[in-house]
């Protein structure tokens, strides 16, 4: 059994370590990478053992959200509980966010921060913003909600002068049958079409001015703007170009790295993101494509961890983790920001105090979700990994119906290939029982 674990992988070690050398990774990088992942799983033991007094003042702390941050609109954000302060381009937003219940528009905004002074005392602060990123007006609930929780901060990385807002649509109508297609240019990806004389509503021109945006019944879709009724009023619609800047798309965060005596005291900072709209935020200077919620938590001043609890998350390095799953990156300095995300690790499973964590950030996204009216989601984690024994007769699809999880998960988790045999008496790895889950190691 645990020759079989040990042999998995090392295959994974090697491929690792062959991308590494691939992409011109120093020894040193590799070396800092391997001391942060340990002092992460020493950080995770840690929480877990340490008792559970603050539990109650944490979540009604958490609870605040539903109480203080009902009605908050789109590029917005919200002072939910004690402790929480933020600065303004324009010094009178500032002012008014003094207090709990306290609200200010999301323009402007340079930094947000929550301090955890005593959990016992309830002094635990709570914030949250909601960003409106491209999404049309006229599109019904929330847009990506970050949620910092204890001693947090998030500071912004975009310049007013280069966000593009999305204004209230235009009507016009189509001047000729059309598809509807899912980005700008000539991209084969048709989403649904238009009828001749059919009402259009349109918020947007693409980069080139092309191309318009149709946000009917919410839904964001793109057509040709020569084939709808042009209007005067267009020519004061923005340019929304693929990858243009909006509020808040770039930020960076951190969190305080001291361990609390109580682990559901522990600071983090939550996004989730629309479940039908992937998005691409710019975080401590990486790309990274969310379509999840993920929690993010510095583990070492030069260390962030971020753990997907729902869908997944891609960093522009290539490095994918998905629900149930945390990668880490290294911090250091730049000429840009103190907190640089240098390189990223590989996926690891995901902690049972990384769980828990993600199930306090999804109680209280939902508890915001109730004040205002949005869909509510669930976050869980995939069960261990169980070595089975061979018996005679066996067939991986058999074994796959028996533990419901996936032919290629258990091929994945086994080393891979395409002559994966089945021998009576052999350990075999079968990941994820009970999911169903097409899951592919990395």
């Amino acid at each position: 059994m645990i020759g079989s674990k040990r042999l998995s992988r090392a295959r994974k070690l090697d491929a690792y370590e062959k991308r590494n050398e691939e992409s011109g990774i120093d020894l040193t990088a590799r070396c800092r990478l391997s001391i942060v992942i340990a002092l992460l799983l020493l950080a995770a033991a840690w929480t877990s053992a340490q008792g559970q007094t603050c539990i109650e003042p944490v979540e009604l702390a958490l609870e605040s959200l539903q109480d203080n941050c009902a009605e908050l609109p789109r590029n917005g954000l919200c002072y939910a509980n004690a402790q929480a302060e933020a600065s303004f381009a324009m010094e009178q937003y500032a002012a008014g966010f003094s207090a709990p219940g306290a609200r200010a528009p999301l323009f402007g905004l340079e930094t947000l921060t929550t301090r955890a002074d005593d959990a016992q005392s309830n002094d635990w602060g709570v914030a949250v913003i909601n960003i409106g990123a491209h999404l049309p007006l006229t599109r019904p609930g929330p847009g990506i909600i970050v949620l910092l929780a204890g001693d947090a901060a998030v500071v912004n990385d975009v310049d007013p002068a280069d966000v593009r807002q999305v204004t209230a649509p235009l009507s016009t109508v189509a001047t000729e049958a059309t598809a509807r297609y899912k980005n700008p240019g000539v991209i084969p990806a048709p989403v649904g079409s238009l009828a001749a004389e059919e009402l259009v509503l349109v918020d947007a021109f693409d980069n080139t001015g092309d191309w318009l945006r149709v946000v009917n019944a919410g839904e964001i879709s793109w057509i040709e703007s020569d084939k709808v009724v042009r209007l005067n009023a267009m020519d004061n619609l923005p340019r929304l170009a693929l990858g243009g800047a909006y509020a808040m798309k770039a930020f960076s965060l951190s969190t305080g790295t001291a361990y609390p005596e109580c682990s559901a005291a522990e600071s983090f900072v939550a996004i989730q993101t629309p479940p039908d709209l992937p998005v691409n935020l710019t975080i401590n200077g990486v790309d990274i494509h969310l379509g999840s919620m993920v929690t993010f938590r510095q583990v070492h001043r030069n260390a962030l961890s971020m753990t997907v609890h729902r869908g997944e998350a891609t960093t522009v390095f290539g490095q994918t983790a998905r629900q149930s799953e945390t990668i880490l990156g290294i911090l250091g300095p730049t000429d840009e920001r103190d907190n640089q995300v240098l390189e990223w690790s590989g996926a690891l499973r995901a902690s049972d105090a990384e769980f828990a964590r993600g199930e306090r950030a999804q109680a209280a996204l939902n508890l915001l979700a109730q004040a205002n009216g949005w869909g509510e989601f669930e976050s869980f984690m995939y069960p261990a990994d169980i070595i089975h024994v061979v018996q005679p007769g066996e067939t991986l699809y058999g074994l796959t119906a028996q533990y419901n999880t996936s032919v290629d998960g258990i091929i994945a988790a086994n080393g891979g290939g395409d002559d994966l045999r089945l021998l009576v008496g052999m350990e075999l790895i079968v990941p994820k029982p009970g999911t169903g889950f097409a899951w592919r190691g990395q």
